[in-house]
């Protein structure tokens, strides 16, 4: 073997990083680090010691049935698995010395793939086909940026190039070609206006939460006045995209051929793409619109099922009943849905192919000191965090130095803008937010974290046993759960999938342990006095969504779980 390392390139480096720590938490290889030089590869053994000695951590990790291994190091060991891994691997096997360097992140997917336990080709050639498109997605926005977006929040919604970084299809989008990707991808800066219908007021289902109406776009509306005026017909956006599809159906051109349905064209205020792709961002108009995209983005269809519009209205209603004060906080604020539309149809799928979702949005002047926690953390192929200019912002304004001092404060303020409320809410209501790192969305003031929004309560879930106004909600409402599984979920999706992955990026930048957030959020929630704050720090373990299995076994609303090692457990008092 050459002595010779070559180098991956910086997107596939953090496609190798985004695999490998995504298959390590999903298979419980938590630490494939190799500590002892006694169980370095024969053929690697003085390219382990160069990495040691070079400060960098050696891992190896096996991929079964076929007993091939991969050889690397990492730069960073994070407590939840959100390793750095430097920009080199081998691939090989335990006993051979013909070790191959890994010249692009392309093989890890039969590698992956081949290694799941199921007996199922089918399964697993799907999975290596999304994984594909992911990867193919990640290089096309990574060779073509987009041109200068409009607004910083723009920017930020639309400047996710790797997507989750514990998915292996977090970037796949399977059913747009290459001309639709130029026209609705947000990676590629892009930006449409809606498809409106004209729908007979007999065949238009709405539900508005606490019956308010839908808002109707100013412009779409004076298009369509003549039609509006008496009361005969409706309006219903659509994803441009999406209006083709169905188009296409014959269900709908039905439909249209007997005037139940207008198919109105393009009309109304530009919309912007958010980093979900199928939500749409209306500054003029304050909201967001969820709209239906027969597209499997990720590894999901994007359409509005039943079941999710009803959860999501359920939970905004549910949080209408709330004191104000607990919905909207100077620290913390919840962007509720509004209601949704969709047409009234026997056929379920139908059904959800038209579905639309109103959101409240916040006011487009506010939105320029907003960002989504998700491309604030998201670690570029190359350059810095942008995480780490608002630290320095945060420095410059109080004309500190930029050390461990200032981002233990800065983490501080952050905690009162998120977990806190979000654990408060559900300690005083049962109502756990679906808070992600795309579902977060943060205002900053120079550089300090100033106030927390939570968005999409399509995720959210709500606790039979905590809710005070459960009398108010259908009994079989989807969101309602046990106390149990909405509490694990809330575990996740704030704990692990928001808060651990914050504590990692900030330890990240070099200015900070992760232990020493944890220990320092720890503290926070032993001085809360909340019950549930004392069981966060004295569980060992905490839920992980296990992405990957879920994707490979078509799981939806019942994804795969895995455990992974709680590091607040080791403060408990």
């Amino acid at each position: 073997m050459s002595s010779h390392l070559p180098q991956l390139a910086a997107v596939d480096r953090r496609l190798l990083e985004q695999y490998l720590n995504t298959y390590c938490r999903e298979t419980a290889c938590f630490d494939p680090r190799v500590i002892s030089s006694e169980a370095d590869p024969a053929a690697l053994r003085t390219q382990f010691t160069a990495w040691r000695a070079a400060g960098l951590m050696p891992y190896l990790l096996s991929f079964a049935p076929a007993d091939i291994q991969l050889a690397g190091a990492f730069s960073h060991f994070s407590a939840i698995g959100y390793h750095r891994v430097a920009p080199f691997a081998w691939i090989g096997r335990k006993d051979s010395r013909d070790w191959q360097p890994l010249n692009d992140a392309a093989p890890l997917i039969d590698m992956i793939a081949d290694a799941l336990p199921s007996g199922c080709h089918q399964r697993r050639e799907r999975l290596k086909g999304l994984m594909h498109n992911s990867v193919d997605k990640v290089r096309r926005f990574h060779r073509h940026p987009p041109p200068a977006p409009r607004s910083a929040f723009v920017a930020a919604e639309q400047g996710l190039r790797f997507g989750h970084i514990f998915h292996v299809t977090s970037k796949a989008s399977d059913g747009f070609s290459e001309q639709d990707m130029q026209r609705y991808a947000p990676e590629l800066g892009a930006s449409f206006r809606l498809h409106y219908f004209a729908v007979a007021a007999g065949l238009l289902e709405v539900r508005g939460v606490n019956r308010k109406a839908m808002p109707i776009d100013p412009e779409a509306a004076r298009f369509a006045r003549d039609l509006l005026i008496d009361g005969e017909y409706r309006l219903l956006p659509c994803h441009p995209w999406q209006a083709d599809y169905l188009l296409g159906l014959p269900e709908i051109d039905a439909l249209i051929k007997n005037r139940s349905l207008i198919a109105l064209g393009p009309l109304g205020e530009v919309a912007w793409p958010t980093s979900s792709v199928r939500t749409v961002w209306l500054p003029a108009q304050n909201l967001f619109l969820k709209l239906s995209l027969n597209i499997r983005i990720t590894n999901f269809v994007r359409n509005n099922p039943t079941e999710h519009v009803t959860r999501a209205l359920d939970a905004s209603l549910a949080l209408s009943l709330l004191p104000p004060q607990a919905r909207e906080q100077a620290a913390f604020q919840i962007l509720p849905e509004l209601g949704g539309q969709t047409l009234k149809l026997a056929d379920e799928a139908l059904r959800a192919a038209c579905a639309v979702v109103y959101r409240q949005a916040m006011p487009a002047a506010a939105a320029e000191q907003i960002q989504v926690l998700a491309a604030l953390l998201e670690e570029p192929a190359e350059g810095e965090i942008p995480l780490l200019k608002l630290l320095r912002q945060a420095a410059e304004s109080g004309s500190q130095p930029l050390d461990q001092i200032l981002v233990r404060q800065w983490w501080q303020r952050y905690l009162d803008v998120s977990l806190m409320p979000l654990l408060q809410l559900f300690a005083d209501y049962g109502i756990s937010l679906e808070a992600h790192l795309q579902n977060v969305m943060v205002a900053f003031d120079q550089g300090w974290p100033l106030r927390g929004y939570a968005r999409d309560m399509e995720g959210a879930s709500i606790s039979r046993q905590r809710f005070p106004f459960l009398e108010q909600l259908a009994a079989d409402s989807p969101a309602l759960y046990d106390e149990q599984q909405a509490w694990h979920r809330f575990q996740y999706y704030v704990l692990v999938n928001h808060i651990g992955h914050l504590i990692a990026c900030l330890a990240r930048t070099g200015l900070i342990l992760e232990n020493t957030l944890w220990q320092d959020t720890a503290q926070r929630l032993q001085a809360s006095g909340l019950p549930l704050a004392q069981q966060l720090l004295q569980q060992a373990t905490l839920p992980a969504k296990a992405n990957m299995l879920s994707s490979f076994q078509q799981q939806g609303e019942r994804p795969s779980w895995v455990t992974i090692a709680n590091p607040l457990h080791q403060f408990q008092r």
